[in-house]
């Protein structure tokens, strides 16, 4: 099956694009986002849905030294650029040195490699600086870890470097045209050096909740990026060609605490905090049969979860007197405090997560606020700046709970709470440095009871998506057949159902 002729997927975005270089600078959820997943190529495909593993995209195979130190990777020797040049092993080393050299954001996911480079066309080696298990599927999980081609970006600065903005891949479509503020246009790849594309176009458009609802029942629009109400999803899928994705979720979502403020450096005013979540009031607001854990891991990644580890209970009479015992005593507003609560506004659920804790807060005498922010606005003030107080967050994907590191570790680059401990540390290193995966299930138990005694972060909720989409097109990601083999936001074997 080739490209179908007149076939074009129509997909709603809630935020226009800032570049499309994913690996050097990313805002989640901003268009960008979506679209570089179906430009580039990145080396290894991480089932997020299941335990399935890692399976090729650029490499066909490979082979890990004895001592879990040496990758040998052999590159799919069809694999080019659009533009008709090959794409090489040294078009890897050269996207991952320069951001390892630059800490770019794909550092997020590379940082382990100490040396890279290329034997031959077709044939990468990688040293990393101590074993990692997980290191593969940290490759394949996200769009930070893709590859751009180095015949369009050496010797330039890549600050400044146009591609950034009119991208060149080795994907299965090619960019077209970005319309600022409106949409971006993408055509399928005649040439893909892999199965497909079936679509002979796809765009992004950006716009409103609203309208991308009506534009879903319509017609005009095939896919919303925006979730539709989780209480909502049987109304949803009642309406004709419509069916919503509805995924439980690989990810705990949780309640940051920022480690650089004092009064949450105290264990008391944390365990208050955790004591005020009530979350059947959370599940109540978003969707009943809603998740809400109390651990700190996945429960479906058994060999790995620690059942023991939980948040307190909600309790929200202890939670006053731990923040009496703390000197957080009321005023004469019956005022204790006051906090910001961050969320992203790519995620709805979250906030409404956010406001039910906020009223809980406020029962307490802790006067809480929610800001809503956009992709760009929560990396310059949450990531980068550390200008918040409390923020709902989520992101440390399985199966393979490496991806911890990124978000726990003292030095890991997404660790927007600042936390440091030693013996999560500790756990971290020792679990990604041993293969079996039931020795590698002692540190991380142990790493979750250390996170349960520090109250370091407060769970919620059990990540989820409520997407809606038309049913004349078949080939998702989630699809049968399709499901756990290419990236989550991939169009590549989208094709209209028959």
């Amino acid at each position: 099956m080739s490209i179908v002729p007149g076939s074009h997927l129509r997909v709603a975005i809630p935020f226009d694009a800032e570049s499309f270089n994913e690996i050097w600078r990313n805002y989640t959820g901003a268009g960008g986002y979506f679209v570089a997943n179906n430009i580039y190529s990145r080396l290894v495909v991480q089932d997020v849905f299941g335990n399935r593993g890692v399976g090729p995209d650029l490499a066909e195979r490979w082979d890990v030294s004895d001592d879990g130190i040496t990758y040998t990777i052999q590159l799919n020797p069809a694999a080019k650029w659009e533009d008709a040049v090959p794409l090489t092993a040294e078009d890897v080393a050269y996207t991952y040195r320069t951001v390892l050299d630059n800490k770019y954001h794909g550092l997020t996911w590379i940082q382990d490699i100490d040396e890279i480079r290329a034997i031959d066309d077709h044939t990468l080696e990688v040293k990393l600086k101590q074993p990692n298990a997980g290191f593969l599927g940290l490759l394949g999980s996200f769009v930070f870890s893709h590859i751009i081609a180095k015949h369009l970006y050496e010797g330039t600065d890549w600050e400044t470097n146009p591609h950034n903005w009119e991208p060149v891949g080795s994907g299965p479509f090619k960019f077209e045209k970005w319309v600022k503020g409106d949409r971006i246009e993408l055509v399928g790849n005649p040439d893909y050096w892999g199965e497909g594309p079936y679509l002979e176009r796809l765009t992004y458009y950006v716009m409103s909740r609203e309208d991308a609802y009506k534009g879903i029942e319509s017609g005009d629009i095939h896919f919303s990026i925006y979730d539709v109400p989780a209480a909502d999803i049987d109304v949803w899928r009642a309406k004709p060609g419509i069916d919503v994705l509805a995924e439980a979720g690989n990810s705990i979502g949780f309640l940051a605490f920022n480690w650089t403020q004092e009064r949450f450096q105290d264990r008391r005013v944390r365990e208050a905090f955790a004591r005020a979540v009530n979350r059947p009031a959370i599940a109540e607001a978003i969707y009943p049969p809603l998740k809400t854990p109390r651990h700190y891991y996945l429960e479906k990644i058994d060999w790995a979860f620690n059942p023991d580890a939980t948040a307190p209970d909600y309790d929200i009479n202890k939670a006053a007197g731990l923040l009496d015992e703390a000197g957080f005593t009321p005023d004469a507003n019956g005022s204790r405090m006051q906090v910001r609560i961050a969320a992203r506004a790519l995620y709805p659920h979250y906030t409404v997560a956010a406001e039910v804790i906020a009223d809980e807060l406020g029962e307490l005498g802790v006067d809480a606020t929610v800001e809503t922010l956009s992709p760009v606005d929560w990396v310059e003030q949450v990531q980068k700046a550390g200008n918040f107080d409390l923020a709902m967050e989520a992101g440390d994907i399985g199966p393979d709970p490496d991806q911890l590191s990124s978000f726990l570790a003292s030095d890991g680059p997404r660790n927007i709470m600042r936390y440091k401990s030693d013996i999560v540390d500790e756990c971290l290193r020792a679990g990604k440095a041993v293969f079996d995966t039931n020795e590698r299930g002692k540190h991380y138990k142990r790493l979750q009871s250390a996170l349960a005694a520090d109250i370091a972060r407060v769970p919620l909720i059990q990540y989820g998506e409520y997407l809606p989409y038309r049913t004349e097109f078949t080939g998702w990601s989630w699809s049968d057949g399709v499901r756990g083999t290419v990236p989550f936001w991939y169009a590549g074997k989208i094709r209209p159902a028959e």
